[in-house]
């Protein structure tokens, strides 16, 4: 991780059913690190058990403006860093952030961009809109919600292209699409897909079925090691000899780290496939977004940085 800089907490605003928006600024005036659309921070929260924990956050800003980072935050569960930041994060508190990262960049040379966000997955795609909106490239950004209710930004909708915006509101429209939304791939085109893992994996493979090579294929996963319904679990690691529990709100690379163990790992998002250890026993909850559908029906490897368990035991070697 990059050097940790302090920022003050400009602006707070309820987005939507249990989404914030976070402006945070430099201190004393001073100018945030520039960043480029897609990147996101780490933020240093606290748990409800007092401990410390940084979570990952796309940056919604036009990067063109520079003055500060606008995150959305989705409140999930009671426990977590999400909770603390809604509970407790006041505008003039002071956070500790991570310099900006980013592993979701717009593709150079594409002549055309298709922005496919679900839920809280629209902050990286929004300051991906808003830039490209500025530079008058060609792009399509369709936004994909429950219900109005649970839209965020939408008065940052409304300043972008309004023929170039679709709105989708599954309660009212049904299923999407994607098919459809998607079309067939053609050349220096580019889709960019964030949300939720279920919908991201059915994009993928629609994808993939209308014949979009991969590297035309885009995608981050949104806040993947988070659920509502996450219980605790065990986990054993064979060759270190150790065995510890996994509370809901943790992850098994943290509690690694803390251990001493220290495995490959690089976006702590499930993406880059670095942390996949190999599984002994268990049956994983795949959450990531590296390994094909086969390989996760195998169960033979899991991503440690997002990925559970469905048994109440998982052994590793590690």
């Amino acid at each position: 991780m990059s050097a940790a800089l302090d920022v003050r907490v400009a602006a707070v605003r309820r987005e939507a059913e249990d989404v914030k928006a976070f402006v945070l600024e430099g201190l004393a005036g001073r100018p945030l690190p520039p960043f480029a659309a897609g990147a996101h921070i780490e933020v240093r929260g606290r748990r409800a058990t007092g401990e410390d924990a940084w979570r990952a956050y796309s940056i919604a800003s036009d990067p063109a403006e520079g003055r500060a980072y606008e995150i959305g935050v989705l409140r999930v569960g009671d426990r977590g860093v999400s909770a603390w930041l809604h509970d407790y994060v006041r505008a003039g508190d002071v956070l500790t952030i991570a310099p900006p990262r980013n592993d979701f960049a717009l593709a150079d040379g594409a002549d055309e961009h298709l922005l496919l966000a679900g839920g809280i997955g629209l902050t990286p795609l929004l300051a991906m809109a808003r830039w490209l909106n500025r530079t008058r490239a060609v792009y399509r950004l369709l936004v994909s919600a429950r219900a109005p209710g649970r839209l965020a930004f939408r008065d940052a909708l409304s300043q972008l292209d309004a023929e170039r915006v679709r709105l989708h509101f599954s309660d009212t429209h049904g299923h999407l699409d994607l098919a459809a939304e998607i079309g067939p791939p053609a050349p220096r085109r580019h889709v960019y897909l964030c949300g939720p893992g279920g919908m991201l994996q059915d994009a993928r493979r629609t994808a993939r079925e209308l014949g979009w090579p991969e590297p035309m294929v885009h995608v981050e996963l949104f806040n993947a090691s988070a659920s509502p319904d996450d219980t605790a679990f065990e986990v054993q690691l064979k060759r270190s000899g150790m065995r510890f529990a996994v509370p809901p709100g943790r992850t098994i690379l943290e509690l690694m780290l803390e251990r001493g163990v220290f495995p490959s790992y690089d976006c702590r998002r499930g993406e880059c496939g670095s942390c996949l250890t190999r599984v002994l026993s268990g049956e994983p909850l795949h959450r990531d977004t590296c390994q094909t559908a086969g390989e996760k029906a195998d169960n033979r490897f899991m991503t440690v940085c997002v990925s559970r368990a469905k048994s109440s035991s998982l052994v590793l070697d590690a």
